[in-house]
């Protein structure tokens, strides 16, 4: 009896890496050949944990939207530094990276590179990216600019790949291996045997993979259906929780792993990492990502998952059960004014305000109206600052035709996930005549919400008085 499968059609039903299951067929077939075969657990032993507390949240919904869609089979996304952008490797044909617009969802209209295989994607800066192909057994690292690409190393079927942030990439390597390596990335030339370092090949049926930047690697066994510690030093493993199907990691830095899984509609598990090993249970956050693999969290703490089967990227705020969100058409953003602003009599006053993104969905560029208080104020330079990566962003604003108090400032970038915040600040003029202890104001207006910044005169020497 013969049986000629392809990895890939087997394993997850597009991709070669995923399936992990054997046919009885198959398990006949191996076994009169004289291989070994390691069969999974019988269904009834991967039951799915007691259902969470609080009922799970559902995609899509106002907490689940898509971050980018028609993506074919997306493997595995990385956010830039900006989170702006965001970049998704699609497996189907040769392999294909593209860059997305991380507010629209739009994909740009050439890719960063192709025949990258089925890759999963690490961003070392803005401008390069590793990439570490499970087709080809090929580690690469890419110019983000150009889409070239420099073969670093060779790891059999590679899973999954983190980068530590001090010239080391830890690569998890699938079937034929399930070894987790540590890879030095900082020299050109070094010989094989001193690049690749096996930090544990006692795993399991090795697949997700997440380091917590204490000195332990997370990874999971996927046929086992078990979450692991290991020492990045020691390679010692220590049994963390069961997890049906535990598939890829992502941790919060707040003791919390999410884990992708295939069961039922594709969940995502929760495991409090703070509790004694072997005592934590999955706990199931989200339902309905489809066939869900890769999943990262940005830097307001919300999920992207990639869905291979659907093409989409969904993005998942609200894993902690806040507050739902609006619905996903709705932009809604809290304002607060900064307190403690002063100025002097016939100089410039610079009031601020905190902005944040209180709705379901990422603001993108939004419209600031500013309309000045009582007598004795006056536009300064008409600009909306803020801070962005360590420069200065501004954007302009026109006074309003028939209101000369009031000015309208278009297309101000925000970019903020749900949850972020940005300071916004402008100058004015103040007139001498304001007295000490008055109290002139600017009104801030975005998105239907207002709130007014306001600012005490001090004395003309700039010592404070006593209001």
């Amino acid at each position: 009896m013969h049986a000629v499968v392809s990895s890939r059609a087997v394993r997850g039903g597009v991709r070669g890496r995923r399936a992990r299951w054997v046919t009885a067929a198959l398990a006949v077939a191996a076994l009169t050949s004289g291989a070994s075969v390691a069969v999974a657990a019988p269904a009834a032993a991967a039951q799915a944990p007691e259902a969470s507390a609080q009922d799970p949240l559902h995609c899509p919904s106002a907490a689940c939207s898509r971050a980018a869609r028609n993506m074919g089979q997306p493997s595995d996304t990385a956010l830039d530094s900006t989170g702006k952008t965001l970049y998704v490797a699609d497996d189907s044909g040769a392999g294909t990276l593209w860059k997305v617009d991380a507010a629209t969802g739009k994909k740009s209209e050439d890719p960063v590179a192709t025949g990258i295989g089925s890759a999963e994607i690490a961003l070392a800066d803005d401008h390069t990216a590793y990439l570490a192909d499970f087709n080809s057994d090929k580690l690469w690292r890419v110019n983000l600019d150009t889409g070239q690409k420099h073969e670093i190393t060779t790891v059999k079927n590679p899973e999954s790949m983190v980068l530590d942030g001090h010239g080391h990439a830890y690569v998890a390597s699938g079937a034929g291996s399930y070894t987790l390596y540590r890879i030095d990335l900082t020299e050109e030339e070094m010989p094989e045997d001193q690049r690749k370092q096996i930090v544990t090949d006692r795993v399991g049926d090795l697949t997700g993979l997440a380091l917590d930047g204490q000195g332990n690697a997370y990874v999971t066994d996927f046929t086992g259906g078990i979450l692991y510690k290991v020492s990045q030093a020691t390679g010692r493993k220590t049994k963390i929780a069961d997890v049906p199907r535990a598939n890829y990691i992502a941790l919060d830095g707040h003791g919390h792993a999410y884990l992708t899984s295939r069961t039922e509609d594709g969940v995502l598990y929760r495991v409090d990492l703070t509790k004694e090993p072997g005592t934590a249970t999955a706990e199931k956050v989200v339902t309905g990502l489809g066939n869900p693999y890769s999943v990262h969290l940005d830097h307001a703490g919300n999920a992207l998952i990639t869905d291979r089967t659907g093409g989409n990227v969904w993005r998942v705020s609200h894993l902690d059960g806040g507050t739902p969100p609006p619905p996903p058409g709705e932009t809604k953003v809290e304002l607060h004014p900064v307190a403690h602003i002063t100025a002097v009599p016939g100089g410039s006053a610079v009031p601020r305000v905190n902005v944040t993104n209180t709705g379901g969905k990422r603001i993108g560029n939004q419209d600031v109206r500013l309309k000045l208080g009582p007598e004795g104020v006056k536009w300064g330079f008409n600009v909306v600052y803020q801070d962005r990566d360590g420069r200065t962003v501004e954007t302009p604003c026109r006074v309003v035709e028939g209101d000369p108090g009031t000015s309208l400032c278009k297309d101000v970038p925000l970019n903020l996930d749900p949850g972020q915040s940005v300071e916004l600040r402008t100058e004015v003029g103040t007139s001498k005549a304001l007295k000490p202890c008055d109290m002139p104001s600017i009104t801030w207006s975005i998105a239907g919400t207002s709130a007014k910044s306001d600012w005490v005169m001090k004395n003309e020497d700039g010592s404070p008085s006593r209001c």
